[in-house]
């Protein structure tokens, strides 16, 4: 409404009272807004309110660490999802035209927070009368070429609805003084369109949404005028028990406008009024300096700030007001689409907080050493909530994927937060994709002490779920084996929890002596046995001065990308890590190991499985029996420059080798690398599969990542991801040239490589740098990456005339599977075409186009012995196949609790912490359905029997996945 010094002074008046009574926590937080703007302070330390920080950095859905990083980086820059959230609220906002007897008395905003409901203020509509003369238009704005939209012209209907709280204050009214005004529209427009077929704002009670210092914005119409969207770096100043204050602009937003915190995309309040300086006799100033004056322009006036009601305080008065009972259901309607209610029991509405070490030592010291007590207060609410098992909840985490009607999908994105009590968020899980099924894949937070599984089938009940899985820690198999195939101890250095191993070459020897990789006695050539079973020792490969290596100048093009435990210190891998580029999916920060945190650095399994790549000398340590160096790397200065071109991009992914914290943070590494135009990945750990990371492994398949995976360990069956269609499965080989017996294996398995017994990174007892020799398909998979990127580089022109993304990978994986070596009595069906043979690779025919169609050259003999070319087309490799399997809730809760049996019955010990569950009876029905026996004897006692049946289910639903 148009608001001058003269019709609404009263209005304004009030809002400076209330300005100046908090006058100075307001200077207070102005001095913080303006060392943050300068870099001098952070957000979070501007607040004086810690239960608020707190839900602010809930609602992040990030642990504590990377919420408050998110929280405090730089103002200027918002994710892209929190403006389409913005402008998706914009549609909801319309210009309010007054009308009484003698025609047009105003303008206003208002907003609709229901099909059929808006909100303004009550200094725009203050009784039913003037609301039915008036109306609201929407889409009153210009496009893109400046030109007017088709507006929608709704009359207002206040005898469905109409609700009001006066501006002014008055005793008698506990409701009184909240200027706002709630009233009914009509079910079409003048011209036709449904009034449910506009956005609405859906509000939310709780806290957290804004914190003083962060950033709003007002979307509105300003004197009448086309909608207005001001994303001037506007500040929140202050929070009072029902009004917000943050900072003006040139002007001071239009009546029944909406504000919008820019943290969390979420509506904070109804604007009402801009507050203005006063001079000492209570007189308006305008900015020059001088007194307002009749007829003074709202642009003249000094305004100080704006005033809007705090959503929350809305809510509160809408649920307590009395209604005629024509009006309560409609209210009633309009409150179920608002956020549940706030209860003194609720605490702090958690998001991804999983454990009460959620931020680890350096940040507490770090907040300890600013002796900032806001900041820990918040620190302890959020650590403190999670850590209670009562009326508080858990955060708990869930894939789904949304029904294929385009209509359901619409309406769970519009009305998620109604339909799922303690619902936090819901966020797309490939936002990127054009493919329908990664589309439909959302993840969800939900705060809640039920069943994971219970809460599931409610999920899957609702008709926009078609699939619902609960996103659990995630056992691997990595961890120390219980000599199920009869070997020493040695061969487990997994099970080195604090990181700490000894050397062991004197059993290495006596266990390999006669391989045909190294000389007996010569230990330099024994420690690289690996360069030599994968051929990466013939000197044609690497020959200088004749031409053969000016390729390798494209290694600076290609992006390697691992997807582990982080980084370490170790000097056998210094300056191999691309430290400028690491991703830490956990909790946010660099992608650093925590093993090394500390006074001493232990090296990790990211370390270890690197060392392959990019090892180079270990240094500063008495070790003499260094060896191994990474397949990327060479003791040839000249050569190790231009090798030194590749290196390694951590993604920590994980805290252990042992448990993959969730799903979703390797689904977002795999997004990452797709991203960030990797062309190779490798993963040396897995565990069961799920649809989620089948949709990330094709997502980067149709891309053109050649993704390299670990087959996995002891466990019989291939793991995921390597078990995926799109990935390189890869098992483990020995100095002998025989698969390593405890190597998973089956028909899947695309290659073998080197992985028992291998010479990698670890620290003595003195904590000094040395190196040992441990087992694992973790070992294998690195070789074939290396294999990759020097495949790629060699052929980096000719695949940029690959039609798809998808034939890069394939071209590899039969340029891989062709040129193997094959010992004798190689079991092919089992563990892949053969042992990696680097040389044999690079010498391979790649691909071609012939026709539109990928084509590759089989060298075959025919009955006089001589070798002949046979063309052969090169398939998608999810061509015929179905989207991913869809199992049954029973089965698929039935299939994470059998994983999690047997990953314990083969190690000695587990990181988990997380308590046993037990199964629901969904599951027992299913287990009994499969093996058409009780429950208890496949899962609960596990006897040899059992066992079976257990495995028979997993070779089942992994099966599936292939």
């Amino acid at each position: 409404m148009k608001q001058s010094a003269t019709t609404n002074t009263n209005l304004a008046n009030e809002a400076f009272e209330r300005y100046t009574a908090v006058i100075n926590e307001i200077e207070r937080v102005r001095q913080g807004i303006e060392m943050n703007r300068k870099g001098e302070a952070q957000l979070s330390e501007i607040t004086s309110d810690p239960k608020n920080l707190a839900e602010r950095i809930a609602r992040e859905g990030l642990p504590i660490e990377q919420a408050m990083e998110r929280i405090n980086g730089v103002p200027n820059f918002q994710d892209i999802l929190i403006l389409k959230k913005i402008f998706r609220l914009s549609e909801c906002v319309g210009r309010i035209t007054i009308k009484n007897q003698y025609g047009t008395s105003g303008y206003g905003t208002g907003f609709l927070i229901a099909p059929g409901v808006i909100m303004t203020n009550n200094h725009v509509f203050p009784d039913a009368e003037t609301a039915a003369q008036s109306y609201i238009q929407f889409n009153y704005e210009l496009n893109d070429k400046g030109e007017p939209l088709a507006v929608q012209t709704f009359n207002l209907k206040p005898e469905k609805l109409f609700m009001t709280s006066s501006y002014e204050k008055t005793p008698d009214n506990p409701l009184s003084g909240l200027d706002f005004t709630v009233v009914a529209v009509a079910e079409k427009s003048k011209q036709g369109k449904r009034i449910e077929d506009i956005a609405f704002a859906r509000l939310d009670e709780k806290q957290g949404k804004i914190t003083e210092g962060e950033n709003c914005i007002v979307i509105q119409h300003p004197k009448g005028d086309y909608k207005k969207i001001v994303m001037k770096d506007i500040r929140m100043i202050m929070c009072t028990d029902d009004f917000l204050i943050y900072e003006s602009d040139t002007l001071p937003g239009s009546s029944g406008a909406l504000v919008i915190g820019m943290g969390t995309g979420e509506v904070v309040a109804l604007h009402h009024s801009g507050v203005p300086k006063k001079n000492a006799q209570g007189q308006w100033l305008r900015k020059d300096g001088g007194v307002v004056q009749t007829g003074d322009d709202d642009d003249s006036i000094d305004w100080m700030g704006n005033e809007g009601i705090r959503v929350s305080r809305l809510l509160q008065c809408i649920r307590a007001m009395k209604l005629p009972d024509n009006m309560v259901d409609l209210r009633n309607t309009v409150l179920n689409l608002q956020a549940s209610p706030m209860k003194e029991s609720d605490g702090v509405p958690l998001t991804n907080i999983t454990s009460p070490t959620s931020i680890n030592a350096d940040t507490m010291n770090t907040v300890n050493e600013n002796n900032n007590p806001v900041v820990t207060q918040a620190i302890n609410i959020l650590q403190g909530a999670d850590a209670t098992s009562g009326g508080s909840g858990q955060a708990q985490y869930f894939e789904i994927e949304l029904s294929a009607h385009p209509d359901m999908q619409e309406h769970w994105k519009q009305n998620y937060r109604a339909l799922v009590p303690g619902i936090i968020s819901s966020e797309a899980v490939f936002p990127l994709s054009t493919v329908a099924s990664q589309r439909r894949m959302f993840y969800l937070t939900i705060r809640s002490d039920e069943n994971p599984w219970e809460l599931a089938a409610k999920l899957e009940a609702l008709p926009q779920i078609t699939v619902a899985t609960p996103d659990l820690p995630m056992d691997t198999d990595l961890q120390n084996q219980k000599n199920r195939h009869g070997r020493g101890e040695y061969d487990a250095l997994e099970s080195s929890n604090n990181g700490i191993a000894a050397w062991n070459e004197d059993k290495f020897i006596l266990n390999w002596k006669g391989s045909p990789h190294f000389a007996d006695g010569n230990n330099e050539e024994m420690r690289r046995w690996t360069h030599k079973a994968v051929r990466m020792m013939d000197e044609q490969l690497w020959a200088k001065g004749k031409g053969n290596s000016k390729w390798l100048n494209n290694l600076s093009k290609i992006r390697l990308v691992q997807l582990d435990t982080g980084y370490t210190d170790h000097s056998k891998v210094a300056s191999g890590f691309d430290l400028d580029n690491d991703e830490d999916f956990i909790d946010g920060d660099d992608a650093r190991d925590e093993m090394s945190s500390g006074v001493l650095q232990h090296p990790g399994h990211g370390t270890r499985t690197a060392s392959l790549i990019i090892g180079g000398a270990i240094k500063n340590s008495p070790f003499k029996a260094d060896g191994n160096i990474g397949l990327l790397r060479s003791k040839d200065l000249e050569l190790d420059e231009i090798l030194g071109k590749i290196k390694v991009i951590p993604y920590r992914i994980a805290q252990s080798v042992v448990l993959i914290n969730r799903g979703k943070n390797l689904v977002d590494a795999v997004n990452h690398s797709i991203n960030s135009n990797a062309d190779v990945m490798f993963m040396c750990m897995g565990s069961y599969p799920r649809p989620m990371i089948y949709e990330a492994a094709k997502a980067a398949y149709d891309m053109g990542v050649i993704w390299i995976c670990a087959a996995g360990n002891e466990v019989e069956m291939v793991i995921a991801p390597a078990l995926y269609p799109g990935t390189i499965a890869v098992a483990a080989s020995n100095p002998h040239d025989y698969p390593w017996k405890g190597s998973c294996y089956g028909q899947v398995v695309d290659i073998a490589a080197p992985g028992e017994d291998v010479y990698v990174p670890f620290v003595n007892k003195k904590f000094e740098d040395i190196m040992v020799y441990g087992s694992g398909t973790s070992y294998a998979t690195p070789h074939v990456a290396a294999a990759a990127v020097l495949w790629k580089t060699k052929y980096y022109d000719q695949l940029k005339d690959y039609i798809y993304p998808w034939q890069i990978v394939e071209a590899f994986r039969f340029c891989l599977k062709q040129s193997a070596r094959t010992p004798n009595a190689w079991q092919s069906e089992s563990y892949g075409a053969g042992i990696l043979d680097v040389n044999g690779l690079l010498n391979y025919p790649v691909p071609q186009i012939i026709n539109n169609e990928l084509t590759g050259i089989l060298f075959k003999k025919d009955d006089q012995n001589n070798v002949k070319e046979e063309h052969v087309p090169i398939k998608y490799a999810y061509e015929g196949k179905a989207a991913h399997p869809e199992w049954d809730l029973g089965i698929r809760e039935t299939a994470h609790h059998l994983w999690k049996t047997l990953v314990r019955k083969l190690t000695t010990s587990l990181e988990s912490t997380s308590p046993e569950m037990g199964l629901t009876e969904r599951a027992r029905i299913s287990i009994s359905a499969l093996t058409a026996k009780p429950a208890s004897n496949v899962f609960e006692s596990y006897t040899q029997k059992g066992q079976e049946d257990a495995e028979k289910i997993l070779n089942m639903y992994f099966d599936s996945f292939k």
